[in-house]
């Protein structure tokens, strides 16, 4: 599976099937989003890091006829896998007409769980899970090290 870079919405982000990567998207960037065939925003950010935003996102996003979803987690403690069982199954099923984004303050998380599920979801094997997450934004080190000790 390959993941696309480029820009959407005059901000660049990547995608890997029919799910977008990226960081924190604007207000006017997530009430776009439905325009754009998508049908679900996904947030990693825990609710102490977006109260500094200072916006209610998932009133924008449902407001644009979104369902919103919360799974937070800081970078150094990812939730277990009953925890992200029904967030493995939401990207599986994502499609063209039904996108996903998935996304954290700087797409790192996002790597974390994109390259989670592909080992989980589509079956690849440890390193090329962790190239995928790496591709999908994931730099912290810790991460890595956290997605190859769950992967073992």
């Amino acid at each position: 599976m390959r993941i696309l870079c480029g820009v959407l919405f005059a901000v660049n982000l990547c995608w890997g099937q029919d799910v977008l990567f990226r960081g924190q998207p604007t207000s006017a960037q997530l009430a776009a989003y439905g325009k754009e065939g998508v049908r679900v925003v996904v947030n990693l950010r825990t609710d102490d890091e977006m109260a500094k935003l200072g916006m209610d996102e998932k009133a924008i996003v449902e407001k644009a006829g979104m369902q919103y979803v919360s799974v937070p987690f800081l970078g150094t403690a990812p939730p277990k896998d009953e925890e992200l069982a029904g967030l493995m199954k939401l990207l599986a099923g994502a499609k063209p007409d039904g996108r996903v984004v998935l996304h954290c303050a700087s797409s790192n998380r996002v790597g974390y769980v994109w390259g989670l599920y592909q080992a989980k979801e589509k079956g690849v094997g440890v390193e090329k899970a962790v190239e995928e997450a790496k591709k999908a934004g994931m730099k912290s080190g810790a991460l890595e090290q956290s997605l190859r000790d769950r992967l073992k």
